[in-house]
């Protein structure tokens, strides 16, 4: 099975449905749990502070191990490795402006870890 079909079939059973997110994956082959883990705080954070109706979900593993931390977008699915906050930031961004929920917003580089 591919790695967008395993990504869908998770999601939906999550009962996600085509809402925008941004998927962390927090499995322990593609970087530390705990820096996916911070990524996710962090990132959620964000998107709550900055109003954006962007869900910020964490998963197992989306199977793209050794370059991570990996996130997927929802629900154009789209992979992204080696991301860190800033980069979560502008996709959160990117979503939110797609969904045309809140105007386009530059990500606080100063809040980076």
């Amino acid at each position: 099975m591919g790695k967008k079909r395993k990504l869908r079939k998770s999601l939906h059973k999550r009962e996600i449905d085509d809402t925008p997110a941004l998927v962390i994956c927090v499995g322990k082959s593609c970087a530390p749990r705990e820096v996916s883990r911070q990524l996710a705080e962090q990132t959620r954070a964000y998107a709550t502070a900055s109003g954006a109706r962007v869900r910020v979900a964490v998963l197992g593993c989306l199977h793209v191990c050794k370059k991570g931390p990996v996130v997927a977008t929802w629900p154009d699915i789209e992979f992204y490795k080696r991301v860190d906050f800033t980069r979560a930031c502008r996709l959160v961004d990117d979503l939110a402006a797609e969904a045309a929920d809140v105007p386009e917003k530059t990500c606080p580089i100063e809040h980076a870890p």
